[in-house]
C-alpha cells in the first residue's frame, strides 16, 4: 500500500442532523491513539452533516486520497454501519475497511457475515491493535500477527487471531479527539436523555468494564474492570471545562460506584468547578455520607440498576442485590433530594408472571419514584444472547442483527402472558393520580420537535416553565420547587395535528403501518382516532406484543407489510427513525414513504 490515509467515520445515528444524541467515546479515543502514533488521520461525523452518506464519503474520499476506512459502534446501530461500509465498497472496491465496537466484539463472526463489506473487524479494545493495523498497512506486514482480529478470507471464511489483553492503564490511553469528530457542534442540541436540561453537555469515562456479570449486559471492553487515576480525569476534565465552557457533565462508565473512597475524593474534587453531573450507582453500595456529598458537589442525578422488585429474578440476572436494599437506598436518595433514574425491566430467563406482577405492584406503592418500565433487548454478546441460541430462540444470529435486535419471550410466560404484562407497562404510568395543573402549550419548536409548557404542580403549586421538551421521549418533567417528579405528556394540540395529518394521508387511500409498539404508540392510539381507522396497521416483531390490543385494534408481525402491499410506515420514535427507516429501505424496498411522525406536527405538512 502507498502512503496511508485512513479516514475514521462516525455513523449518522441521529434521527435527522441537528438532533440530540449521547456523543459516544469508541472512535474519538481511536483517533487520539492513532495520531499521537503519527499516522494520517482524517476524521468525519456523519451526525453534523446533512446529505447523501455516498456523495459526502465520495468527496471525503476523493479529497484526503483515503486507502483505508474505520468505523464502529454497537450492535443496535447495525444499519447506520452497515449504509456506510456499503457505500465506501460502491466508491472503491480496494479501500481497505476495518469495523470496531461492540457489534463486533459481541459475536465476531454473526456480526462480519452481516457487515460483508468489511475487512476486518476488532475484538475488544481498539487502541492499541487499530495502531498495530495501520503500521501492518503501511509496513507490508500480516494482520494474522495482530491480536484481537477477524479477518474476512476467501469465500467468507475467517481467520480469528489470539484475544487482545485488555489495557491495564487507561491512564496510557491519549484523551479523546473530540475536536476530530466536533463535539462543538453536539452542544447546540441536548443529548435527550431524560435528566438533562443543559445543551452543554460533555461524555467522559472514568472507567472500563464492570466487575459484575449481569445476565443482560455485555461489557464491549471486556471483563476486567479498571480505572483511570483521579489525576489523569480531573486533567482532562479542567482542559475540556476551559476549552468547550461545558455546563454538564455525564459520566458514561458502567459504574461509578464501586470505591467508596474514590467516589468521596471525586466529589471532594470536582465541586471546585460548579458543574452539575450525572453518573450510575448500585443500589448496595449508597451510603448516606456518599449521597451528601454527590448532592454537595454538583451531583443532580442517581441513575440506578433496579432491573427488578423481584429477589429471585434478581439473582437469575446477576445483580447481586435485593429488592430489601433496593427499597433502602430509594429512601436515602428521597430523602435527601436527588432525583432518581432507575427502570425495572421485564424479561429475564426466570420472570413468571407472578414474578413480574410482583415487580408492577412495588412500583405501584412507589409511584413517586417515577420508576421507569421497560422490557429486556437479548443484545448479542450477554449472557441471555447466548442461552437463546442455545434453546433456538434466536434461529439465526446474522438475521437477528439484521432485524434489529427484535424483543425476544425468553421468560417461562406464555407470549399471552408476556403480553399483558407489556400492556401494563404501558398503562401504569397513566394511573397516577398525581399530573401537572394548568398545563399550557406556550410554544413549539418544529425543527427540534420540541415544545415550552406552562404547568402548576399538583404538590406544592409552584407555577413552572418547562422548555425545550422533547416530543415522543420517554421521560419526566420535574417540579423546580419540590422536586415531583411527572411523566412527559404530549400536549393535546400537537395530537390533533397528527390526527389531521393523519387524515391527510388516509385520504390519499394509502395502506399505513405504524412501526413499533412501546408506550409511546400506547398512548398515541388512545389519543389520535385516525388511528383506528382499517388503513392503520400497528407492526412490532415481539410476538408477545403481538399479544396487546391497541384501543381495541391488533398489532401485527412485519410480515404483513408485503402481505398487505402496505404503501408507507409511520416511524413514532424519532430516536430511532433513522435506524428503523435504514431496516426498512433494506427489507421492505417496495414501500414509498417513510415517515418520521416527528414530521407530523406541522401545520402545514404536506404527504
Amino acid at each position: 500500500m502507498n502512503e496511508l490515509n485512513v479516514l475514521l467515520v462516525m455513523p449518522r445515528i441521529v434521527n435527522k442532523v441537528g438532533s440530540g444524541y449521547v456523543f459516544p467515546l469508541g472512535l474519538p479515543y481511536i483517533s487520539s491513539s492513532l495520531k499521537q502514533a503519527g499516522f494520517h488521520i482524517f476524521t468525519y461525523n456523519l451526525n453534523h452533516h446533512e446529505g447523501d452518506i455516498r456523495e459526502i464519503l465520495e468527496e471525503q474520499i476523493q479529497l484526503h486520497n483515503i486507502n483505508a476506512v474505520f468505523t464502529g459502534g454497537m450492535s443496535f446501530q447495525y444499519y447506520p454501519i452497515y449504509e456506510l461500509i456499503e457505500a465506501v465498497r460502491s466508491i472503491n472496491k480496494e479501500i481497505f475497511i476495518l469495523v470496531g465496537g461492540g457489534i463486533i466484539t459481541a459475536d465476531p463472526k454473526a456480526a462480519m457475515d452481516a457487515l460483508e463489506y468489511a475487512d476486518v473487524g476488532v475484538i475488544g479494545e481498539g487502541e492499541i491493535t487499530d495502531v498495530e493495523v495501520c503500521n501492518a498497512l503501511q509496513t507490508g506486514l500480516s494482520l494474522e500477527k495482530i491480536d484481537g482480529l477477524i479477518i474476512r478470507q476467501e469465500n467468507n471464511t475467517y481467520h480469528i487471531t489470539p484475544p487482545r489483553k485488555e489495557i491495564e492503564d487507561l491512564d496510557t490511553i491519549p484523551w479523546p479527539d473530540y475536536d476530530g469528530f466536533e463535539v462543538e457542534k453536539s452542544f447546540e442540541q441536548s443529548p435527550g436523555l431524560a435528566s438533562f436540561t443543559s445543551k452543554r453537555v460533555l461524555t467522559m469515562l472514568g472507567s472500563r468494564s464492570c466487575p459484575y456479570q449481569c445476565s443482560f449486559c455485555f461489557h464491549t471492553v471486556g471483563k476486567k474492570y479498571r480505572q483511570r487515576s483521579l489525576d489523569d480525569f480531573f486533567a482532562e476534565l479542567a482542559y475540556n471545562i476551559e476549552k468547550y465552557h461545558i455546563e454538564y457533565l455525564f459520566l458514561a462508565d458502567e459504574l461509578f460506584t464501586f470505591n467508596n473512597e474514590r467516589v468521596e475524593e471525586f466529589c471532594r474534587r470536582i465541586k471546585p468547578y460548579h458543574i452539575k453531573w450525572w453518573a450510575q450507582f448500585r443500589v448496595d453500595s449508597l451510603d448516606d455520607w456518599v449521597l451528601e456529598m454527590a448532592k454537595d458537589s454538583g451531583c443532580v442525578c442517581v441513575t440506578l440498576g433496579l432491573e427488578s422488585a423481584d429477589n429471585q429474578v434478581l439473582k437469575s440476572m446477576g445483580k447481586h442485590i435485593t429488592i430489601e436494599q433496593t427499597d433502602a437506598t430509594l429512601k436515602k436518595i428521597k430523602k435527601i433530594g436527588i432525583p432518581i433514574e432507575g427502570s425495572f425491566i421485564f424479561g429475564d430467563e426466570a420472570e413468571t408472571y407472578e414474578t413480574a406482577n410482583n415487580t408492577l405492584a412495588y412500583w405501584l406503592e412507589n409511584r413517586d419514584y417515577r420508576i421507569n418500565l421497560n422490557t429486556i433487548t437479548v443484545f448479542p454478546g450477554c449472557r441471555l444472547y447466548k442461552n437463546a441460541i442455545l434453546r433456538g430462540i434466536i434461529k439465526d444470529p446474522v438475521q437477528y442483527l439484521k432485524d434489529g435486535c427484535p424483543q425476544l419471550n425468553i421468560t417461562k410466560m406464555t407470549n399471552f402472558e408476556y403480553g399483558d404484562i407489556i400492556k401494563k407497562i404501558m398503562e401504569y404510568p397513566h394511573m397516577d393520580s398525581k399530573k401537572l395543573e394548568s398545563f399550557e402549550l406556550l410554544s413549539v419548536d418544529y425543527e427540534n420537535m420540541s415544545v415550552s409548557i406552562k404547568a402548576k404542580c399538583s404538590v406544592c403549586h409552584t407555577e413552572t416553565t418547562f422548555s425545550d421538551v422533547k416530543l415522543f421521549t420517554i421521560g419526566t418533567l420535574d417540579c423546580t420547587c419540590c422536586g415531583q417528579r411527572y411523566f412527559r405528556e404530549t400536549p393535546k394540540e400537537i395530537l390533533q395535528v397528527i390526527n389531521k395529518n393523519l387524515q391527510k394521508l388516509i385520504d390519499q387511500d394509502l395502506k399505513i403501518a405504524v412501526w413499533g409498539v412501546n408506550r409511546i404508540i400506547f398512548d398515541l392510539f388512545d389519543s389520535v382516532p385516525c388511528l383506528l381507522h382499517k388503513n392503520i396497521f400497528p407492526i412490532d416483531s415481539s410476538e408477545a406484543k403481538q399479544q396487546i390490543k391497541l384501543n381495541g385494534k391488533s398489532v401485527y408481525p412485519p410480515a404483513v407489510i408485503e402481505q398487505e402491499n402496505l404503501d408507507a410506515i409511520i416511524i413514532p420514535i424519532p430516536a430511532y427513525f433513522n435506524t428503523i427507516s435504514l431496516q426498512i429501505k433494506y427489507q421492505y424496498p417496495n414501500v414509498k414513504k417513510v415517515i418520521d411522525i416527528g414530521d407530523m406536527i406541522h401545520e402545514d405538512y404536506q404527504p
